[in-house]
């Protein structure tokens, strides 16, 4: 029972030993245009892969499949094995998947095996802007199945002409939308200096994408630099707008601290109950405030915009509460001190005596008089 056990164990390291852990290995291939591509646009790529997955004490499993493929129209693939040094050219294939089997890759592991690989093309007509495969390179197991860390892939974006020339006029489009967003917080007082660089931008980017004619890559470039320089410019026409915002509602909490400090220290009301609860309301708009700041330091930019506003609003109102307020109180006689309410009872005792000296001196005189 035991050595059953030990045999089975023992097949399966070696069934997990028959396949190291190293991966294919591919140079970065020269030749390829950076960016996006167009159809038509013929491509000549090199590049060389120096390791595989490869089984124990060999350079590559007997059993295995080294798979190219392309998506590339008119394709011509001109590999050649190199071992030790020494390259032995395959015959040149024209078809869009080359396979090459373990059988000529399989080399005791101290030979130095390498696969040298040129691939011509054409970029293939595409309905609809889309990524398409320049080159993939898979090592298979004798299921076709791709081994682990077994693949290697070069992908591009085919522009459809057509698509670009409608993404051009819709950007500009937007462009013209974002210009009157601009407007529009101007008007309110934003400073939109940030935002106003980022429509020169886009505009510059637009009329180069229209430029470029049947340059489909570099309009579609131009068309991404403006693209990104529409929604640059929002983001910051947006942070913009928030803290003019906050500016505005900090602006009326001060207003509204003056005419407290007129109360308070002018007039010696800060006792009165109409100004404790002036006060007290003034309060819950710098807690807004305070809270709508917040918020924008942690970009939370449209919770911010929304706090800022209320807070404005309700300084407002306050600010309306408070001076009307101030006006009822100098509107009063300058000999009166709201702040000092005595002067009331005095006043009203005076104005009893004087009363009842008045009808006390006709009370006598009609004694007298009858």
């Amino acid at each position: 029972m035991k050595i059953r056990v030990l045999l089975t164990i023992l097949i399966a390291c070696c069934a997990l030993c028959a396949v190291s852990v190293a991966a294919i290995t591919v140079q970065p291939p020269t030749g390829l245009p950076t960016g996006d591509l167009t159809p038509g646009t013929r491509v000549t790529i090199e590049t060389t892969i120096t390791n595989f997955v490869s089984a124990s004490g060999t350079t590559f499993p007997g059993l295995d499949t080294l798979q190219f493929y392309t998506d590339l129209d008119s394709p011509r693939w001109n590999i050649a094995i190199v071992l030790n040094s020494i390259e032995n050219p395959r015959p040149i294939e024209g078809s869009r998947t080359v396979r090459i089997s373990g059988f000529e890759l399989e080399y005791p592991s101290s030979s130095d095996l390498k696969v040298r690989v040129s691939l011509e093309g054409v970029v293939p007509d595409v309905s609809a802007t889309s990524d398409k495969t320049i080159m993939r390179i898979r090592q298979l197991d004798s299921n076709d199945d791709v081994r682990t860390q077994g693949e290697y892939i070069i992908t591009r974006k085919v522009i459809n002409p057509a698509e670009v020339q409608t993404a051009i006029i819709s950007a500009k489009a937007d462009l013209q939308t974002f210009k009157n967003e601009i407007d529009e917080a101007k008007a309110q007082g934003v400073d939109t200096s940030e935002a106003d660089t980022k429509y020169n931008t886009a505009q510059t980017a637009l009329q180069s994408a229209e430029a470029a004619g049947n340059n489909a890559a570099l309009a579609q470039s131009n068309l991404n630099s403006a693209q990104a320089a529409i929604a640059d410019g929002r983001a910051l026409l947006e942070r913009a707008a928030v803290q003019h915002a906050i500016t505005s509602a900090d602006a009326t909490l001060a207003e509204i601290d003056g005419v407290l400090s007129y109360f308070t220290t002018n007039k010696s009301m800060g006792s009165d109950s109409r100004v404790v609860l002036i006060a007290s309301k003034r309060q819950s708009v710098k807690n807004q405030i305070d809270t709508a700041k917040g918020n924008f330091d942690a970009n939370n930019l449209p919770l911010a915009e929304r706090q800022a506003d209320d807070a404005l609003a309700e300084g407002k109102i306050v600010l309306a509460e408070a001076r009307e307020l101030q006006e009822q109180v100098e509107s009063l006689p300058v000999f009166v001190d709201p702040g000092q309410p005595y002067l009331w009872i005095v006043l009203g005792a005076i104005a009893i005596i004087v009363v009842g000296f008045v009808i006390m001196k006709k009370r006598n005189a009609w004694d007298e008089l009858g």
